[in-house]
């Protein structure tokens, strides 16, 4: 086994040995190869029409040849754009967000714009230090997903200098730079525990998310309101707060239905529900005869898992294509003023509550919502007896 030093020696020999980068063309290098001015090349490139076919073939068949790729340095130089946008979320790992990112992804790819990714892991600092990174590296705009930042302090960092589009921040109205989109969490949460009360449950514990968080400070909003309106004390006894994470969940449901009893839970994401029927499992609890169970996101695994989950759905897609529907508006219109946004939400009934059981159609149906018709097609190299067998 070679050790460490040996190792390295044989890295740095061959890096001696390894041939020396070639340094890329510039606009000059085209311009000297064609025999014209870089003024010309620049020109050719933007598509200005002040140039003769001849010129323009000779231009083209230069930049063919060097492989010569414009600097987007150079370039955001002259425009005052990088073409990028700044995107922040609290947790890459939620598949909540990769929806919501795919969505606002397509809509900024189709006009030009790549995104620069960020994942505070619901650190507040570190939301800071990202905040003022993607200010240097000069992004036009941010997206800025669950933030703690009041409008001081993003005012602070960003000088009003870009657009911004805040979604269910702490950030409560809009300002002369940020839009603010704001799901509709209360309603949601009001919704959850109203179907609970209705099936017959009397006493709903609430496993909540990290209160810092605005989002789950409304969905634990929603839920005391819901009880009140139907004359149920709220009793903090059957309230936990945890990471909005399947490990989480499962442990603050353990310690919640060890302690306290109920027979319902109202949770405050899908991967916390998904943790406590984990925890119910091992347990011996049955969903839904002994327990109902909530959720929020209807992210896709919430119907799939063993009793699907009753869960009340964000279109996350779509939240995604309107946040960087919203962003672009900004940055094409300099006169857009910000503005606020509610986005809709909706219960989706399915067999964690008891009051409601999927049959084989209402799977279908949703399998075919999550998988394209080309995601389950046979692949090409499929042995023939098997797909005469499967057929």
């Amino acid at each position: 086994m070679m050790s460490y030093s040996a190792v390295m020696m044989s890295w740095r020999e061959r890096a001696r040995m390894r041939p020396r980068a070639r340094p890329f063309p510039t606009l000059n290098d085209v311009a000297a190869s064609a025999g014209v001015s870089a003024k010309t090349v620049s020109n050719v490139m933007n598509d200005n029409q002040n140039v003769t076919d001849r010129t323009r073939n000779k231009v083209r068949e230069a930049i063919a040849a060097l492989g010569y790729r414009p600097s987007a340095l150079a370039r955001s130089l002259v425009t005052g754009r990088t073409r990028t946008i700044g995107v922040m979320i609290p947790d890459v790992s939620n598949p909540f967000f990769g929806q919501a990112i795919l969505g606002c992804e397509k809509i900024l790819n189709a006009s030009g714009y790549s995104i620069f990714l960020c994942d505070t892991e619901e650190d507040f600092d570190k939301e800071r230090r990202y905040l003022a990174t993607l200010m240097e590296k000069g992004a036009d705009g941010l997206i800025l997903w669950g933030g703690q930042m009041g409008r001081e302090e993003l005012s602070g960092l960003t000088a009003g200098l870009v657009p911004i589009i805040a979604i269910d921040t702490a950030i409560e109205e809009a300002a002369e730079n940020v839009t603010t989109v704001k799901v509709e969490n209360e309603h949601g949460a009001i919704a959850a525990v109203r179907h609970l009360l209705q099936a017959g449950r009397k006493r709903i514990g609430h496993i909540s998310g990290p209160l810092q968080r605005a989002t789950a400070r409304r969905r634990s909003s929603g839920y005391q309101l819901a009880l009140g309106e139907a004359g149920v004390a709220f009793d903090p006894c059957l309230v936990v707060e945890t990471a909005p994470s399947i490990r989480a969940g499962y442990r603050a449901a353990l310690r919640l239905l060890q302690s306290r009893q109920m027979d319902a839970v109202f949770c405050y994401n899908d991967l916390i529900a998904i943790g406590a029927v984990v925890a119910c499992n091992h347990l011996g609890i049955s969903i839904p005869d002994d327990l109902a169970l909530v959720g929020f996101d209807d992210i896709t695994i919430a119907a799939l898992i063993t009793p699907s989950l009753t869960t009340v759905r964000i279109a996350q897609y779509d939240l995604g294509k309107l946040t960087a529907t919203l962003l672009l508006e900004r940055l094409e219109r300099q006169d857009v003023a910000g503005s606020s946004f509610n986005f809709p939400v909706s219960l989706q009934i399915r067999n964690s509550c008891g009051t409601k059981r999927l049959s084989q159609d209402d799977m279908r149906t949703i399998l075919d919502t999550i998988a394209s018709s080309e995601a389950v097609d046979l692949p090409v190299d499929y042995p023939a007896q098997c797909k005469e067998d499967a057929t």
